[in-house]
């Protein structure tokens, strides 16, 4: 039962965002700030689904970022949603955590501009297995060469225990304002 919750955290981390998992951090040093939001929240959904078998796993999130600012720039919040691919992920593989994963993403804001940029996803391990630390480049659109990063913690649905139930459903939940710099 242990080594199941220690599974089942690690999996939440690998979520990411995917989908949101656009981007919920501190700015670097010296770096400024464009836009940041107080909360990023939202669902990931992993298919076919993690279980003890390795398969390919596509991850999609969606979330809302909220409490943006400058608001004048976005509208004051904005839809992310991003496709995150897990190349033989298992059960015993996210265990291990550390796992790295890409994908790209885009936030339609409130006022309908629209940010499109690839992220990359490294999960926790140990204690932090359920968070994944969020880092990318805006490629097109509203920012356009800005830097993503960020960090959110997954929630696993309730009955999916990745060995006799596919993990396919998480939520997330940013645990670092979303800021683009």
């Amino acid at each position: 039962m242990k080594r199941e919750f220690k599974l089942l955290r690690v999996t939440f981390a690998l979520a990411l965002g995917a989908g949101a998992l656009s981007v919920v951090a501190a700015s670097p040093a010296g770096a400024a700030t464009a836009n940041s939001c107080a909360k990023l929240s939202g669902t990931a959904t992993f298919s076919p689904g993690v279980t003890t078998a390795s398969r390919n796993q596509v991850i999609k999130s969606k979330g809302t970022a909220t409490g943006c600012k400058p608001s004048k720039s976005t509208g004051g919040s904005g839809v992310v949603t991003a496709t995150i691919k897990s190349p033989a992920a298992n059960c015993t593989k996210l265990v291990k955590g550390g796992q790295t994963l890409k994908g790209t993403a885009q936030t339609v804001w409130k006022n309908k501009k629209v940010t499109k940029f690839n992220i990359s996803l490294k999960t926790g391990t140990g204690g932090n297995a359920t968070l994944a630390t969020i880092t990318g480049k805006v490629t097109s659109g509203l920012f356009a060469g800005k830097t993503v990063t960020g960090q959110v913690r997954f929630k696993l649905k309730a009955g999916q225990n990745c060995t006799t139930v596919p993990v396919k459903n998480l939520t997330f939940t940013s645990t670092k304002p979303f800021a683009l710099h």
